[in-house]
């Protein structure tokens, strides 16, 4: 009976890969695609992205095991979806869809990215390890608008010592994420609107960018470099810092930011600030309330003179 059972238990699953594994694949998706039939099927899909190619409307992913449906591994799917998703779709990005099986075809709907993931990572990433963030910033401890933020030192994507007080001179926009946030409008939208105002102070030729890590166990100066990458960030106008939890901690006090582990996450307050050219705090946004205009403008204001 055991090996009876057994073999229909192989059989199933073979019946179940059958139509990914060994039928003819379906190519690039039409413009407008046939609608799914009554019988498709559809499985939670979750992975990392290796791959974009647009032409084709199709993703390399590096994906989790599909429960009841095939094993963990690396393939290009066809997306159906908006065709807009290209344009936020990035090699490196967490990604969670539903993967659609309509007989020999099959393909991805419903794509959402969770954020930036180390290419060294594997599709089913760790939270931060125990310690993470185990030193947390003093609450209530945030320089007031107008007074000056106490230098500190801490460590560049490039591995190089940054001194604060070595970007006065110029106006600094300031703030705080980790790379393996998972929160698609936490850490992975304050990095999207920093690589916008990134682009609008390259146009305009002035200014400073400074991002530090709220989980610097984890986010070294060669995932931080990763990370920058991925941005397309230049590392002498944005500078993605780390260094000793413990400074850290008094960096973001004086920011007036909080953040502590919990159930495998960095839960943080968002927070963007600019501190004018003499090292003063200019003007702080907490929460997700302002834009990089809103920075530009405010960057344009903190110059010297």
């Amino acid at each position: 009976m055991k090996s009876r059972l057994a073999l229909r238990l192989a059989l199933g699953l073979l019946v179940l890969l059958a139509p990914l594994a060994c039928a003819k694949r379906a190519t690039s998706a039409p413009d407008k695609p046939a609608a799914a039939s009554a019988q498709a099927k559809r499985y939670p899909f979750r992975g990392i992205v290796r791959g974009v190619d647009r032409s084709k409307r199709e993703v390399t992913v590096e994906h989790d095991a599909v429960p009841g449906f095939m094993d963990a591994m690396t393939m290009s799917f066809p997306v159906r979806d908006d065709p807009q998703v290209f344009e936020i779709l990035h090699e490196g990005d967490r990604l969670e869809a539903k993967l659609v099986v309509d007989g020999a075809d099959y393909w991805l709907e419903e794509i959402l990215t969770k954020g930036f993931v180390p290419t060294s990572s594997a599709a089913g990433t760790t939270p931060p390890s125990p310690g993470a963030a185990s030193v947390t910033p003093a609450p209530n401890r945030g320089v007031a608008v107008g007074d000056r933020i106490p230098d500190f030192a801490l460590t560049d994507q490039t591995g190089r010592t940054v001194r604060f007080s070595q970007m006065h001179g110029e106006p600094v926009a300031v703030t705080f994420l980790y790379t393996r946030c998972p929160i698609a409008t936490a850490c992975p939208l304050t990095a999207t609107r920093f690589a916008k105002l990134d682009s609008l102070l390259k146009e305009k030729g002035f200014g400073k960018l400074v991002t530090i890590t709220v989980d610097p166990e984890h986010d070294t100066p060669k995932v931080l470099a990763d990370y920058a990458r991925h941005l397309g960030a230049d590392p002498k106008r944005w500078k993605f810092l780390t260094g000793d939890p413990k400074t850290v901690a008094e960096v973001a006090s004086n920011f007036g930011l909080i953040y502590y582990p919990e159930k495998g996450q960095v839960v943080h307050a968002q927070a963007a600030a600019v501190v004018d050219s003499d090292g003063r705090l200019a003007t702080i946004y907490f929460g997700q309330m302002w834009d990089p205009e809103h920075l530009l403008r405010d960057l344009e204001k903190a110059r010297k003179g």
